[in-house]
């Protein structure tokens, strides 16, 4: 990759694309999506000798690596230099857990974030979605994701755990930690004083629930019990803190992901303005073409075999869903942005035991908006006048700032 981000010949590395950007190809970011087709056809298993690392773009050996949680592992604490700051929040980190403590953890959160509780939210998200939709009503042009995508759903986060609005500012400053940091020790020593600053917020909060329960997510999580065991504060801190990091910035990325899955598809839009059952698989195939994140990381546990090639015991591994939700092995026409795609198994969430937990919120918060969006606009699409600013595509696909032009339904 040369300095501004663009691919060198063969495309041996990911362009990076976090930097701003006119989307005036066919499909935003398209550079991006060329690449992970390339690597899935050429090299489905490909290693970097200039860092030692693996990536697997192959759905069929993704859903491998997915679907076997002992030989690729998701703990990396191994070869992580211990930082008392991290430690705190890898102790309730459920994304970075191992069995057997991976399937104790879930049972107990799996009491909170139940189907039941997730219903309990629709309300709520409405209200709040309705009323950040409403703040930029009889505006022709605003930024798309510092308006709605972002706001929406650190707020809702917010509503669960019983914060102030006031907190909302914190709650964007942490979400950054999921793109800062970096190998520099000033990155990593600015990343740790937000880590610190996050896990000191929710020591805080939950010392005032157990003093003073209410009707809130660390509530629920104090009071959460499986078998006789119960959530230690730190474990709950790590849980929470995942929430406030990966939460905002996934959903927020989902949500900006309908503007840029429709901007040059002004018929679907109408097709789903006059058929709203449409929405929900609309948002699943947005999922599919867009997933918020763009890979995971695991570790080979074991020496093993991946793709004909062999991978030694400690390897580490990036594992690109992103191009895995595009196999034409899978998916007939994967390129093809289709809302009536039926089966439409993608793996924007997941799979297997890190399956994401936080799909229902997230499925749940992007169908209101959604709803709401094609309520009050004919047409939503992006401002050509202005730059797009992509969030990093080796870990996420969205944008951070999003400028549209807003046609009102009449």
């Amino acid at each position: 990759m040369n300095g501004n981000g663009t691919v060198d010949e063969g495309l041996a590395r990911c362009p990076v694309g976090h930097s701003a950007a006119d989307p005036t190809d066919s499909e935003p970011q398209a550079e991006f999506f060329e690449w992970l087709r390339h690597m899935r056809d050429n090299e489905p298993v490909s290693f970097d000798p200039s860092n030692g690392s693996w990536s697997v773009f192959g759905r069929e050996e993704i859903v491998h690596v997915l679907s076997n949680p002992n030989v690729f592992v998701s703990d990396l604490s191994s070869i992580t230099p211990p930082h008392p700051d991290y430690d705190v929040f890898f102790k309730g980190n459920i994304a970075a857990m191992d069995e057997p403590r991976h399937r104790q953890f879930r049972q107990l959160v799996n009491k909170v974030f139940s189907a039941r509780y997730i219903a309990g939210m629709e309300e709520r998200v409405t209200r709040v979605a309705a009323e950040l939709v409403d703040a930029v009503a009889g505006q022709e042009r605003f930024d798309f994701a510092e308006a709605i995508a972002f706001p929406l759903p650190a707020t809702v986060i917010a509503a669960i755990l019983g914060a102030e609005q006031s907190d909302l500012k914190l709650f964007a400053q942490w979400a950054e930690l999921l793109h800062t940091g970096g190998a520099s020790v000033e990155g990593l020593n600015n990343a740790a004083k937000n880590m610190r600053s996050m896990n000191t917020y929710i020591f805080g909060q939950i010392r005032k629930r157990r003093a003073d329960p209410q009707d809130d997510v660390i509530s629920l999580l104090i009071a959460a019990e499986v078998e006789g065991r119960r959530l230690a504060d730190d474990e709950i801190v790590g849980f929470v803190g995942l929430m406030l990091i990966a939460g905002i910035t996934t959903t927020a990325a989902l949500i900006g992901n309908i503007v840029l899955s429709f901007d040059r598809r002004p018929e679907e839009w109408a097709r789903l303005r006059a058929d709203r059952t449409l929405v929900t698989q609309a948002v699943e195939e947005i999922m599919r073409v867009r997933p918020s994140f763009s890979s995971f990381i695991r570790m080979t546990g074991e020496d093993t075999e991946l793709g004909g090639q062999f991978i030694p015991a400690g390897s580490f591994m990036k594992v690109w869903i992103s191009a895995a939700n595009r196999d034409e092995t899978y998916f007939p026409d994967p390129e093809h942005f289709d809302i009536d795609r039926t089966p439409n198994r993608h793996i924007g969430f997941g799979q297997g035991i890190h399956f994401c937990i936080g799909a229902p919120l997230a499925r749940l918060e992007a169908r209101i908006v959604f709803d709401l969006l094609l309520d009050r606009y004919a047409r939503l699409t992006v401002d050509r006048d202005r730059p797009v600013t992509f969030l990093d595509t080796s870990d996420m696909i969205g944008a951070s700032k999003l400028p549209v032009v807003a046609v009102p339904a009449r």
